[in-house]
């Protein structure tokens, strides 16, 4: 409605960068709408006729709740809301992720979550058909149905209550060491073995004499603690009782750390719902550096 706000048609088209025949053919096409003039000329301006007067009000509403509806649609976009699952390795529940994103569902207070801590083979069954949205796994499995990305890297390191406990330097000498078992300890030795002991093809986590056996990595570490046996953790599982000297690694002298990438799985399809993408964004979120990498994952799956 240019022409109705400058009273003219040539400074109507210059604004609305429009040919003067262009804003005729409108003006024309809506009188022909409408039914009724919508402007007379009045010495060298053109002013709106009452029906002209009803019609610019129409347009100014529509372009209103236009406006509402974008506000809506824009505001309904960030608010999250239903039902997330996932599983984990009980591992991950000492790292600062779980409490990182807690802190960002306090702003999505209608989101829920559904979490589980279960050993990492176990979680693949449980993405696989469908228990959960997604979940955290230490090792990258090809299945069909899956695909996974890179979230963050973990250090796996042998530990005792005292540097004695953990000076064993052959397969001969593991053998005769007391370990303790809990879930997820037999994947976590055997790379520990594979990456400090590659020589030695003879040894498993099932060579190994358990002093132990309990069914959570809490309960493992205390075992530990306790003097019971000796056992492979994640490092983040057990610094605080290194920094007090309550515990203590083992020492592979020039060895490279053990690292191992710490994989988020889901399904290849159905698409996941927005939240849940969303979910999987924050985590990455925590560990950009790993982007690049995980760029190239999508780009082969």
């Amino acid at each position: 409605m240019a022409v109705a706000e400058y009273g003219s048609y040539n400074e109507a088209a210059d604004k609305a960068a429009m040919s003067n025949t262009a804003i005729s053919e409108h003006l024309q096409r809506l009188k022909e709408q409408v039914g009724q003039e919508l402007f007379v000329k009045r010495g060298l301006l053109y002013e709106l006729t009452d029906a002209g007067l009803e019609l610019q009000f129409f347009i100014k509403k529509l372009e209103a709740m236009s406006e509402e509806f974008k506000f809506q649609i824009e505001a309904n976009a960030s608010k999250l809301s239903g039902m997330v699952r996932y599983a984990l390795p009980p591992s991950c529940l000492f790292s600062p992720h779980f409490p990182m994103l807690l802190e960002k569902r306090h702003s999505h207070p209608e989101l829920e979550l559904t979490v589980e801590a279960i050993p990492s083979d176990e979680v693949l069954e449980k993405v696989e058909d469908r228990t959960f949205d997604f979940g955290f796994v230490t090792e990258e499995i090809s299945h069909p149905a899956l695909s996974y990305e890179v979230f963050c890297e973990e250090e796996y390191i042998l530990v005792g209550n005292s540097k004695d406990s953990v000076k064993a330097s052959n397969a001969k000498a593991l053998i005769e060491t007391k370990f303790i078992n809990y879930p997820g300890m037999g994947h976590y030795f055997n790379l520990w073995k594979n990456h400090f002991f590659p020589g030695e093809k003879r040894i498993s986590h099932r060579s190994l004499h358990h002093a132990g056996d309990i069914n959570s990595i809490d309960g493992a570490i205390k075992m530990v603690l306790g003097g019971l046996g000796i056992a492979v953790f994640p490092r983040h599982c057990v610094q605080e009782y290194l920094d007090q000297a309550l515990l203590f690694e083992a020492d592979q002298g020039e060895t490279a750390p053990l690292m191992n990438a710490i994989h988020i799985v889901k399904r290849k399809s159905p698409e996941l719902p927005r939240r849940v993408q969303v979910v999987i964004d924050w985590f990455f979120d925590m560990h950009p550096e790993y982007e690049n990498q995980r760029a190239q994952q999508r780009a082969s799956a």
